[in-house]
């Protein structure tokens, strides 16, 4: 996931509070070791290592993982796909593993029931964001089921959120999208990508190019963490009309900012 990862718990006790802090951190650590490209021995490495042909056993979390990845691609419209993940790795000028001259797109045969995944060609699987947006939603469903927390506001780098309850004012729990725009987060998770940091570099699946014209900015709010964060980096590389159509759809809001300085537009 390669973020820094913080929880802010409101409304328990301290000693309790920092309990379950740690509870989740050692849960999110344990996934990374499970969906992690560059986790040697993770199962999405095991996967990515296999020869052609071959037959790769996986754990439950990452059925749960490599499922809701392939639904984003459908939700999506084919603009995500994780079984691209040569051409992502090639866009960030990632030296960690070998890339061909002409990246290739990955075939594999995923069988959920059986808990196994077949290599099918010559490619590999990243999760990207999906990864840690479902890393976010475990910790959620942890604090509330296990710990028994009414109030939490977790963050990955602040491009994964996920906040519920109120914080220890008695408000919801808010953040900036802007200098100017604010809004409030009760239940539910914004996934958030952009070109700040790395310039353009998010692959269209469509095509394998990077598109011209990125926006600054792209938000996604809903339920699940993990869709969140896919369509997030979905809506820098869709159009406008399909857009509105997986929010008005899939229950999901978009927030849009072409430039720096220019206005947040918001799609529901």
């Amino acid at each position: 996931m390669n973020t820094v990862f913080t929880a802010c718990i409101s409304g328990v006790e301290y000693k309790y509070a920092k309990s379950a802090a740690f509870d989740i951190f050692s849960e999110t650590d344990a996934l990374e070791n499970l969906l992690s490209v560059y986790r040697y021995g993770s199962d999405i490495s095991c996967v990515n290592s296999s020869s052609v042909g071959s037959l790769t056993p996986l754990t439950d979390e990452t059925v749960e993982c490599l499922s809701l990845a392939f639904s984003a691609a459908l939700i999506s419209r084919g603009a995500l796909d994780i079984c691209m993940g040569e051409y992502f790795l090639r866009a960030k000028n990632d030296n960690t593993f070998f890339i061909p001259e002409t990246p290739r797109k990955g075939k594999f045969e995923f069988d959920p029931e059986n808990f196994l995944i077949k290599k099918v060609s010559e490619g590999k699987i990243d999760l990207g964001a999906i990864g840690k947006g479902f890393a976010l939603d475990r910790a959620v469903k942890k604090l509330t089921e296990v710990w028994e927390i009414e109030s939490a506001f977790l963050s990955f780098g602040k491009s994964s959120i996920y906040a519920f309850g109120k914080n220890d004012g008695g408000n919801a729990w808010e953040i900036n999208l802007s200098d100017t725009v604010k809004i409030p987060i009760d239940n539910f998770s914004v996934g958030a990508s952009g070109t700040s940091v790395l310039g353009s570099h998010i692959i269209d699946a469509r095509t394998g190019e990077i598109p011209e014209n990125q926006p600054y900015r792209t938000w996604a709010f809903c339920a699940n963490a993990a869709i969140a964060d896919a369509m997030s980096t979905a809506f820098m590389v869709l159009e406008r009309d399909i857009i509105a159509q997986i929010c008005a759809e899939e229950n999901i809001s978009a927030a849009i900012q072409q430039t720096p300085g220019s206005e947040i537009e918001f799609i529901d």
